[in-house]
């Protein structure tokens, strides 16, 4: 068998593969008015539809207060309860990308002054599983090599 076509698979998966890291980050901005109202889009301008919203209360931070999803524009709003006072965090995600926001809250409401972005996440790899195609080509390229290997051996 030819090698040059056994190559052809090896390579195929090695440029399938990075093509998650050539994805944009998720940036996510926010304003008050009788709610917080915030609104993800990736760097690109595209809108975060239906991104997964994940709120925690000061009072409770290892359960969500609340779960909900961005709507077609990548918008979502909330209201604290400002009976719970100190740092809300709110958590947008999608497909390895992702924004925290800190909310404070104090007796008088959101100290919408001092809300900050916590941590922003582009991780492709542990999140986002392979698609079909990239999973046999890796797989391909991974038997190529195999099979190169045992034949070179035999030679």
């Amino acid at each position: 068998m030819n090698k040059t076509l056994l190559l052809i698979p090896v390579l195929l998966g090695i440029l399938a593969t990075p093509a998650k890291t050539l994805a944009h980050a998720m940036e996510t901005n926010f304003q008050f008015l009788d709610k917080l109202e915030f609104q993800s889009v990736y760097s690109s301008g595209e809108p975060a539809k239906k991104a997964k919203v994940i709120v925690y209360a000061p009072n409770n931070p290892d359960e969500p207060w609340m779960v909900g999803e961005t709507d077609e524009q990548g918008k979502f709003s909330f209201l604290p309860d400002k009976s719970i006072p100190g740092d809300w965090e709110v958590e947008f995600e999608q497909e390895g990308h992702g924004d925290i926001l800190t909310v404070p809250v104090n007796e008088n409401g959101v100290d919408v002054d001092n809300i900050t972005q916590v941590h922003s996440t582009d991780i492709h790899y542990g999140a986002a599983p392979l698609n079909p195609l990239q999973s046999i080509l890796i797989t391909a390229g991974v038997g190529a090599t195999w099979f190169l290997a045992l034949r070179k051996r035999q030679a």
